[in-house]
């Protein structure tokens, strides 16, 4: 099964909007076994939308297509796919109550534009948008050909994929579809990795799976690519892997760290607080962003500013002058008062200069202190991220999380 994923819209074109649609459609039809042979972005313009389905309609079983579904006049993809199949559009009075409830709820005055969303093209099965108002259509031609339309806006892009993702399933049946899975690393480098994995990667070749490193901030994805058959050999292979890095592997496929650690914290039943000064609450937003975090995260302490450091969170005046703001024994004391004064069993703390000034030869920009106080010890290290500001604070964050992570598995 051949795929090919289509974007419409000039903000993408322009750059103004990055398309995070294509990566998340392209990752769960891997999932499945789906190959997608291209992503593909074009203008929301009738001539650019039926010339692609031309040219890729041949050599693809499943067309999707994201975008050009708003109320707006230049939003055409609709009128423009009901025209391609020579089909016709009629008021759905299921989905026109559905849109009315939607805008009732959000106390907005429901236009003459709003109800043109429910008028919708016949020969096409229609998935409601239970997060909108542009509903989903789906084509299907001879030959077991599908054409998908879905509506841009990611978040609602992504819940009516998860409503036609069982009716994707079955058209994967081959057992020589792609199987893949990814573990997930931090605090080590691709280079790194890719030196200690050297023999498994050979051997891996040998058995025609590839092994694909994917780098980004403070992190890195390792991914086994294969055959449905071989899925058994590549989980293997990836927990061997897991349990002999698992100082740097913190999860797989698209877990993420803070969910991790949050999972952890709930099964030790342990609280956790944050003091923070080169992050200026990165580091507590990333806790919060976990649905259910309330159960162990306790709040943090903002102390970005020497004086606060000193009243907030107790760090005597004499650390700072001897050691500076950035140091092992602020850093330290920084956790273990905000410990105290959280009533938290965990806090950790950062300490940085985060760029693009105010480094010396002695601590340079992207020098970062990071504490973690427990009961019975306090732990600090010391990180050197580099020039880039942004790039140093997200780092330092991922930095922290996984530090916590592995004290709290004892390997640490």
């Amino acid at each position: 099964m051949n795929s090919h994923i289509i974007t419409i819209g000039d903000e993408i074109l322009v750059g103004q909007t990055v398309d995070t649609n294509s990566t998340f459609i392209a990752q769960q039809l891997n999932r499945i076994g789906i190959t997608v042979t291209k992503i593909q972005s074009i203008k929301d313009e009738r001539k650019a939308i039926l010339e692609t389905l031309d040219d890729t309609l041949d050599n693809n079983d499943i067309i999707i297509l994201t975008g050009g579904l708003g109320p707006t006049n230049d939003d055409i993809t609709k009128k423009v796919l009901t025209e391609y199949f020579n089909d016709e559009l009629l008021l759905r009075p299921d989905i026109l109550e559905h849109n009315q409830l939607f805008f009732k709820r959000f106390n907005k005055p429901f236009l003459e534009v709003n109800k043109q969303q429910a008028m919708l093209p016949k020969g096409a099965k229609i998935i409601k948008n239970d997060l909108g108002t542009a509903s989903g259509m789906w084509w299907t031609l001879p030959k077991g050909k599908h054409i998908i339309s879905l509506p841009g806006v990611p978040y609602e892009m992504k819940g009516l994929f998860k409503k036609i993702l069982p009716d994707l399933k079955p058209l994967s049946s081959s057992k020589d579809g792609i199987f893949h899975h990814t573990l997930l690393f931090q605090g080590i480098g691709e280079t790194k990795l890719a030196e200690l994995l050297k023999e498994t990667e050979n051997e891996m070749k040998t058995k025609g799976i590839t092994v694909s490193y994917l780098p980004s901030v403070a992190q890195v994805k390792l991914r086994l690519t294969g055959t449905i058959l071989q899925k058994k050999d590549i989980l293997t292979e990836l927990e061997k892997i897991k349990q002999n890095l698992i100082k740097y592997c913190y999860g797989e496929g698209d877990e993420l760290l803070e969910e991790i650690l949050g999972k952890l914290l709930i099964k030790n039943k342990s609280t956790i607080g944050t003091v923070e000064s080169c992050t200026g609450g990165a580091l507590a937003s990333k806790f919060v962003s976990t649905p259910g975090s309330s159960a162990y995260f306790q709040g943090g302490l903002l102390t970005y500013s020497n004086y606060l450091k000193q009243n907030i969170a107790d760090v005597p005046n004499q650390l700072i002058k001897k050691y500076g703001a950035v140091s092992k024994e602020v850093v330290e004391s920084m956790a273990e008062n905000g410990r105290k004064k959280l009533e938290v069993d965990y806090c950790i703390s950062t300490s940085g200069i985060a760029g693009p000034t105010g480094g010396t030869a002695e601590k340079p920009v992207g020098l970062v202190w990071i504490g973690i106080a427990t009961s019975s010890k306090t732990y600090a290290k010391a990180f050197n991220f580099g020039h880039n500001r942004k790039r140093n604070i997200e780092s330092t964050v991922y930095y922290a999380l996984n530090y916590l992570r592995r004290i709290l598995i004892n390997v640490e």
